[in-house]
């Protein structure tokens, strides 16, 4: 039987509609870790599924390690406030289209944004994000934490189970 999926709910839509970084990670099949940066995402319809952008280039063992396990982990946090949420899930990999590099030029332009905002000098971000063998990940929201620092941190949200 699989795992339930949650659907992601209208405050958390919200804030994913702010400018955010993104760490992504899966284990390999021995459990070591596969970490990268995300460079963009999108929320399906259905708000129980995220398509999830990295640089296949930059994190070369993250695919491989999705491909194998079927798990995986997304961070998100808001630059200018620390508010964060982790999602986790069962993962495939799908192709990248045109519509998914347009959302990672829009997601890396925000994230730069707001760094820079914080005072984050753009030649420091730049490494951070690229689009370079954009890969794209796709994540059936089983988990969801609150991560923000403070007494909730690694609490599980009251998302609706589906």
């Amino acid at each position: 039987m699989g795992e339930a999926t949650l659907r992601l709910d209208d405050g958390l839509m919200e804030f994913l509609k702010r400018p955010l970084m993104s760490i992504i990670a899966a284990v390999d099949e021995e459990g070591r870790p596969a970490p990268a940066r995300a460079i963009g995402f999108h929320v399906l319809e259905d708000q129980e599924t995220i398509d999830v952008i990295f640089s296949g280039w930059q994190w070369p063992r993250l695919e491989p390690s999705i491909r194998a396990t079927g798990k995986l982990a997304v961070t998100f946090v808001s630059p200018c406030d620390y508010v964060t949420y982790q999602v986790k899930g069962a993962a495939s990999m799908r192709e990248t289209d045109t519509c998914d590099l347009a959302q990672a030029e829009r997601f890396m332009a925000d994230a730069t944004g707001a760094l820079e905002n914080l005072g984050v000098p753009s030649a420091i971000i730049a490494p951070w994000l690229t689009p370079r063998e954009a890969r794209v990940a796709r994540l059936v929201v089983s988990e969801i934490y609150i991560q923000t620092p403070g007494p909730q941190a690694g609490m599980m949200t009251g998302a609706r189970a589906r």
